[in-house]
């Protein structure tokens, strides 16, 4: 599977970007919590020479702000009405009016709602388009052969450093697993934490530990079609994931991930980073501006995941929502006019107005990549930037019960084939349904 991603990333975060957006599966972007917006007719109407389409997201209107004003341009004789509904109703909302052969024109998809959908005929393919994207973004929402949405802006994850404590104590970045363990060790003999975790959340163990499984497995020829496998029931993480999580569980036995930690929360962590107290901090561009807004004068940049060979880095990430288009829409050739719009450079620029941080999927499209982020650069541009859990279809809400497990694991509550056995019964259940 290629991962390539065709672009760089943008300025630093015009807005604050949630950890967990789109529905049940928790891709990353920015996360509504109003309540459900008003609501709206189920089918398209001509109004005058304008035709009416529905768009819904489980982000707010204000993240595709420029995209609707752009769309309003390049597509006048439709007139868009966007329904915002929260994430937590988002995929039953969606899936009723699908069922029912009603629904919004314009869907906006997590990949495990996209390959459901496309499963049941109610998404039209949208290939020939997909054709402009790369492969990152297209293939966790691709099934038998066809695209079913177009990736929009990417989301990401990596390690934020502290520039001034790496110069002051000459400690240089590291560019393998065994050189990032010692530069822990280096700022652990200074009395200096290394990384601030908020371990009361499941996420940080899952990401971290995920991104040393993409660089040590995922990404090989040996382990790049696992994700396929695994949603079709086919492989499973125990027997398999083994040999990469013991090497990256010296992050524990080191020291740098502690029982403790799992007693503090992400805001505690950040403020713990921001404020000097810690080295390091994983997290994404959604937190920058928290970061700055608490300590203006810090000095930082951000750091790739690596694995126990030399490379360019990983960092977590992967298409933030697919825009899919309602096979049952009486709207349907309307809707398409709309995606064949956002596929162009003017269309991906106007949604990253609004989701600065991120990077399009589309091949040609580039945005500057602020100093902020210039130390991951080269594994953006290597088109390292990778969601595991994105290729796990309907069993994608299945991470959290992996980054669940893996807080049991660091607790001693359970060894590690315990745990990923636990995964994997949650996955069987989920395939089952």
């Amino acid at each position: 599977m290629k991962k390539a991603i065709a672009s760089v990333l943008a300025a630093s975060m015009a807005l604050s970007l949630a950890a967990c957006g789109g529905s049940s599966t928790a891709t990353s972007g920015s996360t509504a919590t109003e309540s459900t917006a008003s609501s709206t007719t189920a089918e398209s109407t001509a109004s005058g020479d304008k035709v009416t389409l529905r768009m819904t997201y489980w982000n707010s209107e204000d993240t595709v702000k420029a995209l609707l004003d752009y769309l309003g341009e390049a597509v006048p004789d439709v007139q868009i009405e966007y329904q915002f509904i929260d994430n937590s109703n988002y995929d039953t909302i969606v899936d009723t009016q699908l069922s029912a052969g009603e629904g919004p024109d314009i869907i906006c998809e997590s990949p495990a709602s996209a390959l459901k959908h496309a499963k049941l005929g109610y998404l039209a393919d949208v290939s020939d388009l997909g054709a402009k994207f790369s492969d990152a973004g297209t293939s966790v929402y691709s099934y038998d052969g066809k695209t079913y949405a177009l990736p929009g802006i990417s989301w990401f994850e990596g390690i934020y450093y502290n520039v001034d404590l790496f110069e002051q104590n000459n400690i240089a970045l590291p560019t393998t697993f065994d050189e990032y363990l010692d530069v822990c060790k280096k700022f652990q003999d200074l009395g200096i934490k290394p990384l601030a975790a908020g371990l009361k959340s499941w996420e940080p163990m899952l990401k971290n530990s995920m991104a040393f499984v993409t660089a040590e497995y995922l990404s090989t020829d040996e382990g790049k079609d696992f994700g396929g496998k695994y949603r079709e029931g086919q492989a499973t993480l125990n027997g398999t994931w083994n040999p990469y999580l013991e090497k990256w569980s010296e992050m524990i036995t080191s020291g740098v991930y502690t029982t403790d930690m799992t007693g503090i929360d992400h805001d505690q962590a950040l403020e713990e980073f921001a404020t000097g107290n810690a080295a390091m901090f994983c997290s994404g561009p959604w937190d920058l501006e928290a970061i700055q807004s608490k300590n203006p004068d810090l000095n930082l940049n951000m750091m790739p995941f690596y694995g126990t060979k030399a490379s360019a880095g990983w960092l977590i990430g992967g298409p933030g929502c697919g825009f899919a288009v309602n096979e049952n829409s009486a709207n349907k050739e309307a809707a398409l006019k709309v995606l064949a719009a956002i596929a162009t450079e003017e269309g991906q620029k106007a949604l990253w107005e609004n989701n600065q941080g991120g990077s399009s999927y589309m091949s040609g499209v580039s945005f500057d990549l602020p100093e902020v982020y210039s130390s991951v650069s080269t594994a953006i541009n290597a088109g390292n930037v990778y969601c595991p859990w994105n290729e796990w279809g309907a069993a994608a809400g299945a991470h959290e019960d992996y980054g669940t497990e893996m807080q049991k694991y660091l607790l001693g509550e359970e060894d590690l084939s315990a745990a990923l056995s636990n995964v994997d019964a949650a996955v069987a259940e989920l395939l089952s349904k």
